[in-house]
């Protein structure tokens, strides 16, 4: 084996029993893990060639470059492949990339093995690929290995939120350990460094250690940059000469380029090979490893970094088939204004085409560095340009200011049709940035300008869709309607699909909050239309719509369906912002139902990304101040609190200002503190004036807002049309307000209903359904009830199940744990319980993982060993348990 590979035999022998397993039709992705310099490559070369035999190798990288280039392992791939894929790559057609792709694993007849390497730094397209992909490659004859480092992948990196969304089932991790002592005492076995010292300094990473090795006289370099400066020094002057052009390239880039960029330079590159700094491969060069690539980069004199990529970008000019975002990135290293302004934009344009709008967003950021070049309309309209991959990279801040600083130059011109169209545009950011009334007059202003123009057109018709949707919103009912309908008649008479399809959607959600029974069919036309139009943002606002109406009528069945409906096409495009104002819904949603933990995890997700849009994280905010105060958190309080400070200045009469009064009215009567409840109340209905009066109020939101007024002694009675479970509730009928609420699915209001009956087994019933769910305070005044009654041996700990549980499964795993244990399957688990089968999936995935089990029977027997988690659910005849 050779020297770097010490220590590799076990990993090797995995990746073949992988590769026999993919010959058979049972595909596989596998990850192989490890800090930069371990030894990831070398291992993987390895089993390259050993693998080319009996399957098709191909080879891709991630570059770490920013903005990442989208596609760009699959654009390696490409080069070796042809044909569909770079078609599809060359017309900037992701669907038709991610079919290409499949083709290529389907094959014809042959195992096909991919390798991916350095996946942490992927672009967002990639990613996707790599969702795609993972879903499906059970059932190709492929085996696809990704590479990362592990050490730079935190949780909140978008890695490892895509891999957390693979099943289980089909994927597996290999770690590529350090060198142990053992091993490299073998490898310095024939020079004079201290191994001991050499496995102290390098923490046994492979690089640091044949780096040290090959440079014996320098005993142990400090770093590994003086290591490889040391084996550069002995190069001849023109391989010197490459070996910088080459870093400047990065850490693999296409040989011709080099050639281009340097035409004699081919003995210097046989040079650098020998000695050991590059390899060839294909048609592609690459460092022997990025660190390499990194320390010449570094020690390279600012003047002479900048000559280089200026005279690299010159070479790329008469390319061409030369990448924009290649171009864009050299222009920027050599701090060339001009060209920047002239290859950045035309990058974000086509990365944003892929769908990698993080990336879009950084080229625009890059072009807006030199905007003192541009004229003053260019210049605004790259701010708006800017401001929009913003907005749906959830960076609302940003998208505000620049939006802001277009608007000031369009003033600045007297261009009042640009005026009011960059005004219909800032409305919708500053509402997603917590500044409703303020969105409402922007969205106002712009319709008021625009209908003042001798002209309209589809600016008009756009801010009159965007009007309504800011009037929707505020459930201002016929005034949006009405305005929704002016919106969608001008842009059908202008063929404006897009604004269509915005209004069309307005209208739909206005006539699904108001009852009317084509309220569905509307938003499901809309959604249909947007797709269809490749309107990726409006047809999952559609659908998000839908969610959020079911959510708040507690149809929790029509939320499964939807949400599945819509996650793919938000994963698809890249669509930050309404992955998290989904999270947060779903969030609420596992809240009501009693799914804390996974309530928890979705909230998390959205609230520890630092630039989370004001109104999204007020909204998370006040669920998790909610679900805090129920299971007794000290800290409700305060969580509370900063969802108010988010909403300073919101419209006084919002829906989400009414909800955060509702959440802290019931902290408060939780707290036992009745004074601030009944405060707290009566800000709560003050608020309610507004909107709660209308058509678009629903009678659930009318019932919860009620029924916490009537909790906290500010009520004597519900308004006559709240939800049946609030008024059977309010009037007595405990048992049959909890009946209702079991129906729906909702067991802490169940729990709630029973805790006020007199019954004592009432009582007993709403203690066991506080203490399963950990909530603290109700578990508190039951215990108190059932005291007063009287009553003995009073349960004083959690249910068993809850003791049963101790790898953290939700409530839904739970669910879905006690069918694996009766050996359902999973399209009948998902016809139980309602749900979609890839939903199930993720579910048996995700219990495996938590169980650490290998498969759905040794889950099943660990269940069963671990007792009453699925044994206690009522009505189960024992021996299917």
């Amino acid at each position: 084996m050779p020297a770097q590979l010490l220590e590799r035999g076990a990993l090797l022998d995995q990746l073949r029993r992988e590769l026999a397993g993919a010959r058979r039709g049972q595909g596989r992705l596998v990850f192989v893990i490890g800090e930069a310099g371990i030894g990831k490559t070398a291992l993987l070369q390895a089993f390259r060639s050993q693998a080319e035999g009996a399957a098709a190798v191909l080879w891709g990288n991630c570059d770490s470059v920013v903005p990442a280039r989208p596609f760009a392992p699959v654009a390696d791939i490409a080069v070796q492949v042809g044909g569909a894929l770079r078609r599809a790559l060359d017309t900037a057609d992701r669907d038709r990339t991610f079919e290409a792709f499949l083709e290529l694993l389907r094959g014809t007849g042959r195992t096909t093995v991919v390798v991916i390497e350095d996946l942490h730094w992927a672009d967002d397209s990639t990613l996707d690929l790599l969702r795609v992909v993972g879903r499906r490659v059970w059932r190709l004859p492929a085996l696809l290995i990704g590479s990362y480092r592990d050490d730079e992948v935190a949780a909140e990196h978008p890695l490892r939120i895509a891999t957390g969304e693979l099943p289980s089932t089909v994927t597996s991790r290999l770690e590529v350990p350090p060198l142990s002592l053992n091993a490299v005492s073998m490898l310095a076995a024939d020079t004079d460094i201290d191994a001991v010292a050499l496995r102290a300094a390098s923490a046994g990473n492979a690089f640091y250690v044949t780096e040290v090795i090959a440079n014996p006289t320098e005993g142990v370099p400090l770093t590994v940059r003086d290591a490889v400066l040391a084996r550069a020094v002995r190069l001849s002057p023109t391989a010197r000469q490459l070996l910088r052009l080459a870093a400047v390239l990065g850490p693999r880039f296409d040989r011709r380029l080099l050639e281009a960029v340097q035409p004699d330079g081919s003995d210097a590159l046989r040079e650098c090979v020998e000695h050991g700094m590059l390899r060839v491969e294909h048609d592609s060069v690459a460092f022997r490893h990025e660190l390499a690539q990194q320390a010449i980069l570094q020690a390279l004199h600012e003047a002479v970094r900048l000559d280089l990529h200026g005279h690299v970008l010159a070479v790329l000019r008469s390319r061409p088939s030369a990448d924009p975002g290649e171009l864009a990135r050299h222009a920027l290293a050599a701090g060339d204004g001009p060209s920047v302004l002239e290859f950045a934009p035309r990058a974000a344009r086509h990365t944003a085409a892929l769908g990698s709008h993080r990336q879009a967003s950084e080229h625009y950021a890059a072009a807006l560095r030199y905007s003192s070049l541009l004229a003053d309309r260019e210049h605004a309209d790259l701010l708006e340009l800017y401001a929009r991959e913003c907005q749906l990279t959830d960076q609302v801040a940003s998208a505000v200011a620049s939006q802001r600083a277009a608007l000031e130059i369009w003033r600045l011109l007297q261009d009042r049709l640009r005026e009011g169209d960059c005004l219909r545009a800032m409305a919708h950011m500053l509402w997603l940035d917590g500044q409703g009334e303020h969105a409402l007059a922007t969205a106002q202003l712009a319709v008021s300008l625009l209908e003042n123009l001798p002209e309209q057109g589809i600016e008009l018709a756009r801010a009159y869709a965007a009007l309504a949707q800011r009037l929707d919103i505020a459930r201002m009912g016929e005034d949006g309607l009405q305005l929704a309908r002016r919106g969608l008649e001008l842009a059908e008479r202008l063929g404006a699909e897009p604004v269509a399809v915005h209004a069309l959607t307005t209208i739909g959600v206005h006539l699904m909050y108001t009852g009317k029974p084509d309220g569905l069919s509307t938003l499901s036309e809309a959604a249909r239309r947007a797709e269809a139009a490749g309107l990726f943002e409006d047809a999952t606002r559609a659908l998000i719509n839908v969610v959020q109406r079911a959510r708040d009528a507690r149809d929790y069945v029509t939320v499964e369906q939807y949400a599945q409906e819509v996650l793919p096409l938000i994963e698809r495009h890249d669509l930050d912002v309404h992955h998290r104002i989904l999270l947060v819904d779903l969030a609420e949603v596992d809240f009501e139902r009693g799914r804390w933990q996974e309530a928890d995890r979705q909230l998390g997700e959205v609230l520890e990304q630092p630039g989370t849009a004001g109104l999204i994280r007020a909204r998370g905010l006040t669920v998790l101040g909610r679900m805090m105060a129920r299971r007794g958190d000290e800290q409700a309080r305060s969580v509370l609190d900063a969802a108010r400070r988010l909403t300073d200045g919101a419209e006084a009469g919002s829906e989400r200002v009414a909800f955060l009064h509702l959440a802290r009215t019931e902290a408060a009567w939780l707290a036992g503190n009745l004074p601030l409840a009944s405060s707290e109340a009566t800000e709560l209905m003050q608020s309610l004036a507004g909107w709660a009066a209308t058509e678009t109020s629903t009678d659930w939101e009318r019932g919860e807002f009620g029924f916490w007024a009537w909790k906290a002694e500010l009520m004597e009675t519900l308004p006559p049309d709240s939800a049946e479970p609030y008024l059977l509730h309010a009037r007595g009928r405990h048992r049959e307000a909890a009946a209702a609420w079991a129906s729906v699915g909702c067991p802490y209001q169940q729990g709630l209903a029973l805790a006020d009956s007199s019954d004592e087994a009432d009582l007993r019933k709403a203690l066991e359904m506080f203490q399963g769910l950990g909530a603290k305070p109700m578990t508190r005044r039951v215990v108190k009830l059932l005291e007063e009654h009287g009553a003995r041996a009073i349960p004083r700990g959690p249910r068993a199940t809850t003791r049963a549980n101790p790898v953290g499964l939700t409530e839904r795993e739970l669910e879905v744990l006690r069918y694996l244990v009766r050996g359902e399957q999973n399209t009948a688990i998902a016809r139980h319980l309602v749900l979609s089968r890839r939903t199930v999936d993720h579910h048996v995935s995700t219990i495996l993982r938590k169980l650490g089990a290998t498969n759905r029977r040794e889950a099943a027997r660990m269940a069963v060993q671990a007792g009453a988690a699925v044994a206690a659910e009522d009505g189960w005849p024992a021996g299917e348990r």
